[in-house]
């Protein structure tokens, strides 16, 4: 009488190998989906379709905009509800499973890693940066998470912008203010993808103040990947598969803590020994990683789904939404007269801007009005919340070439002989 060949605990099965491939391709088609649509959204959007901009596609903004409540009261430009939402959800993400949101949703990550994958397939052999250099360097996107909240705390705007290269890849299809406005966050993110050739993730490991943000609340969490230093044949093939660099073998107590984790799963579905190395919030109850990228994606998605059902999930501009229609004005009343004075700008400005508003008609920019912008605004971050050249401000201000760009827009006034209202209506005519 035959019996069943008993199945080897410690090697894989064949069902077991469908789900490992299974999970990267999830991984893969997920983000690469998310790559597409940031890509296209944003350039629908510099185009003048009604689409959502990069600003409201980027989950720090919402930090940044909850910063500048708290100090001056008011929303940054540019960041809308939905934003909120994808802050909120990326939070919830970091809280319950780590860096998942790096690893296993962000866009501009797997952008990274694509180009990393490339550079694999154009050298045979990739340099490494020494030990020492990188741990040291590794500190630098908390110092800029550090500015970068000092700095949106500080001026009430979103002063990253300029230098963000996210931000840059969401103005791709608008080259005039790709070299203009955001030039510096151009050449970084030029740098970013050519460092990525040679060295996996560069911006993730050096730059990234939203990873550093979530490395930081994901510390709370119980999930992590763990290690059976038992069942270890101490290959390698873990570390060598982690796009972060990070030591997992060799993981102290058997759980890989360190911030710089992404939870992307690549290790553990590098692993060729069964149960040697798994993912989950406890030691006896190991996750698939296939399972771990669903509830992963659970978690995103599902905040996201409840604002949009509820009608929470703002992400186009007024101009495509008409939420700043005419009834809400006349609802307002006297109060929208002292929109300015509540944002933070001098009582005055707001007082003459809101007269002047009312006796003269203008165009709204990408749904923007002239009681929108501050006296303290430079003129750099006036074209970057209308989506502007510097070159097409300065033409309809009637500004020199050479004019400082970081000079306020009341200032600017001053020097070319207009009151402030007189001034910000010549950009909307």
């Amino acid at each position: 009488m035959s019996t069943a060949p008993e199945t080897n605990p410690n090697v894989f099965t064949k069902r077991d190998k469908r789900m490992r491939t299974a999970s990267k391709i999830l991984r893969w088609v997920t983000l690469g989906s998310l790559l597409v649509f940031v890509l296209t959204a944003t350039s629908l959007h510099a185009l003048g379709y009604a689409a959502p901009s990069i600003h409201a596609l980027c989950p720090y903004g919402g930090l940044e905009s909850m910063l500048s409540i708290i100090a001056v009261g008011t929303f940054l430009k540019k960041i809308l509800i939905g934003t909120f939402v994808l802050f909120g959800a990326t939070v919830l993400l970091a809280i319950v499973m780590r860096r998942s949101f790096c690893g296993q949703v962000c866009a501009f990550g797997f952008l990274q890693e694509l180009f990393g994958k490339l550079g694999k397939k154009l050298f045979k052999k990739r340099p490494v940066v020494p030990k020492k250099l990188d741990r040291v360097l590794r500190y630098l996107k908390f110092v800029v998470l550090a500015v970068t909240i000092a700095m949106a705390w500080i001026t009430g705007e979103l002063w990253v912008t300029p230098y963000d290269p996210f931000n840059a890849l969401g103005h791709l299809a608008d080259f005039n203010a790709l070299i203009t406005s955001y030039l510096i966050g151009f050449i970084v993110l030029i740098v970013t993808l050519l460092g990525s050739l040679v060295y996996d993730r560069f911006f993730c490991k050096y730059l990234c103040p939203v990873g550093a943000l979530y490395g930081v609340i994901g510390k709370v969490s119980p999930y992590t990947v763990r290690v059976d230093h038992d069942k270890c044949i101490r290959c390698g093939l873990c570390n060598k598969a982690c796009p972060m660099n990070v030591e997992v073998m060799d993981a102290k107590g058997g759980r890989v803590t360190d911030m710089e984790c992404i939870n992307c799963n690549m290790c553990v579905n590098a692993c060729p020994k069964k149960g040697a190395l798994s993912t989950g919030f406890t030691r006896k109850r190991a996750i698939h990683p296939l399972i771990a990228t669903l509830i992963a994606l659970t978690l995103f998605f599902a905040p996201i789904g409840i604002a949009a059902a509820t009608g929470n999930m703002q992400l186009l501009a007024n101009k495509f939404t008409n939420t700043r229609s005419e009834e809400s004005h006349e609802e307002e009343g006297e109060d929208s007269c002292d929109e300015e004075e509540i944002s933070g700008s001098v009582g005055s400005d707001a007082v003459e801007a809101a007269v002047e508003d009312e006796e003269e008609s203008y165009v709204p920019i990408n749904g923007y009005e002239p009681s929108d912008i501050r006296g303290s605004m430079s003129l750099s971050q006036v074209a970057d919340m209308l989506d502007l050249s510097l070159d097409d401000v300065y033409a309809r201000l009637g500004l020199a070439d050479d004019y400082p760009s970081a000079t306020t827009i009341k200032t600017a006034a001053e020097d070319m002989g207009y009151g402030l209202g007189d001034f910000k209506h010549l950009l909307f005519e």
